[in-house]
């Protein structure tokens, strides 16, 4: 008996010395790796040219799938940034894939806080306090690039986006692609990304579909007390407006016919654009200009019942 308790003693304190062991391995791999995270996030923002424009309080380190995460992250300038996250979090190893997958928590903000352009928008859209949380993620398969963006604002509405991009080349950098688009963007030139990457872009398939929690309450107004004559007149002006198609042609008012019914009723809607063969960002920017976006780029939209 004397002999067994002191072997079952014995199995005690050695699983008590390994859990004390595994525990302090996994606080030196999420310490220095945090600190190896922190130093490549870095180096990205740096050769970007974005540090001015990114700042986040810590990055915290998954220990058990070597994924980090980046704590209260500000774009734009710390006085008035443009959007404020709770958390980043990388579901796969951030510098060693050509794939991203993320989650993101936009952090509970009045819309005073952020930045001027920033909190115009979201008070066009009726809202003084900004809560939402989304994820994207991009996958690279041969020379096409598969992304996948879901949002979801509180008290606006649900977006879910997919693309299908091929690529020009296979050699293209899927990390400077990004880091340029994120530059352009925070810089406040897209059109860059046209200079960049206009010939080397193609879109072969995209889908975005909306479903309202009241951004189109807030904007449809008195809508529905209108003449609908008025109103097609209108949502045709916007679809010659936003270049999709000109103004007393067919198919903008196939397009106005069908936001009018979405106004009228918001629920779920969709936009698929779907063209014979993929089209460069330069075409599509061509296209564009021409007002002819509609018909050459097989653009639809479509309602959807809940």
């Amino acid at each position: 008996m004397n002999n067994f308790m002191s072997k079952m003693a014995k199995a005690v304190s050695f699983l008590i010395l390994a859990a004390c062991v595994a525990i302090f391995a996994l606080y030196l791999i999420q310490k220095f790796g945090a600190e190896y995270a922190e130093e490549k996030i870095q180096q990205r923002i740096t050769a970007a040219g974005l540090k001015a424009f990114i700042e986040y309080d810590s990055v915290h380190l998954d220990p058990f799938t070597l994924t980090p995460s980046l704590e209260n992250v500000r774009f734009g300038l710390k006085s008035a940034p443009w959007l404020n996250f709770a958390r980043i979090s990388f579901n796969s190893y951030l510098f060693k894939q050509p794939n991203l997958d993320v989650d993101f928590w936009i952090k509970d903000t009045p819309v005073d806080q952020l930045s001027r352009d920033t909190a115009a928008w979201f008070r066009q859209a009726g809202l003084e306090q900004v809560l939402g949380k989304g994820s994207f993620q991009s996958t690279l398969d041969g020379d096409i690039l598969q992304s996948h963006l879901n949002l979801d604002i509180k008290d606006a509405g649900k977006l879910d986006l997919i693309s299908h991009t091929q690529l020009a080349t296979q050699d293209l950098s899927l990390v400077d692609l990004r880091t340029d688009l994120l530059a352009s963007v925070a810089l406040g030139q897209p059109e860059a990304v046209l200079y960049l990457y206009g010939e080397q872009l193609s879109i072969d398939q995209l889908s975005v579909t909306y479903q309202d929690t009241g951004l189109a309450q807030h904007l449809s107004g008195d809508w529905p007390q209108r003449l609908r004559e008025w109103r097609i007149a209108k949502l045709e002006h916007l679809m010659d407006q936003l270049k999709l198609a000109p103004q007393g042609t067919s198919n903008a008012l196939a397009l106005a016919r069908t936001l009018d019914q979405y106004l009228l009723n918001p629920t779920q809607v969709s936009l698929t654009f779907s063209p014979n063969e993929a089209m460069n960002l330069k075409q599509l920017a061509l296209i564009a200009e021409q007002k002819m976006l509609a018909r050459q780029a097989k653009l639809k939209v479509t309602l959807l019942a809940n």
